[in-house]
């Protein structure tokens, strides 16, 4: 192996879909990916079974996060909203200290959600995923600046 690169840091799982880079401040249409939930395997086995506040891990997805978030500075207030043609979507996000926040029903209705008070700068892996086995289908995630 070349000496040079096993000094480098190792690489995380790369994301399905586009990531969002975002500062406080952010402009209109920054704060905006789509993605595509294949129900292929229970989220609790790629993240865990319980989120810090002993929220159970639910939904089905991709094993590697769909989306990376990236914080550029700390943020007071975010919120993060998952948008589909009226499925059943959970949200799982792990963030850079290893923390992890698992979603489902929000006040969208089954679209899962979260809003989160002072968020650390990093980066969150973002799992999307369909309360049930199987699923398929497109959907939007936004990020707001509460």
């Amino acid at each position: 192996m070349i000496p040079w690169l096993a000094a480098l840091p190792a690489l995380a799982n790369p994301a399905n879909f586009a990531s969002l880079s975002l500062a406080p401040g952010f402009g209109p249409g920054t704060g905006q990916v789509n993605g595509y939930v294949r129900g292929a395997i229970a989220l609790h086995q790629a993240v865990g079974a319980r989120d810090v506040r002993s929220n159970l891990c639910l939904g089905y997805g991709s094993p590697s996060p769909d989306h990376l978030l990236v914080l550029k500075r700390d943020f007071s207030r975010l919120k993060l909203q998952v948008k589909s043609q009226k499925q059943d979507t959970t949200l799982l996000i792990k963030g850079p200290g290893k923390e992890l926040y698992c979603l489902d029903d929000s006040d969208q209705g089954k679209d899962a959600g979260w809003i989160a008070n002072h968020l650390k700068a990093g980066t969150y892996q973002v799992w999307v995923g369909s309360f049930e086995k199987g699923q398929q289908f497109r959907y939007t995630l936004t990020a707001q600046e509460l």
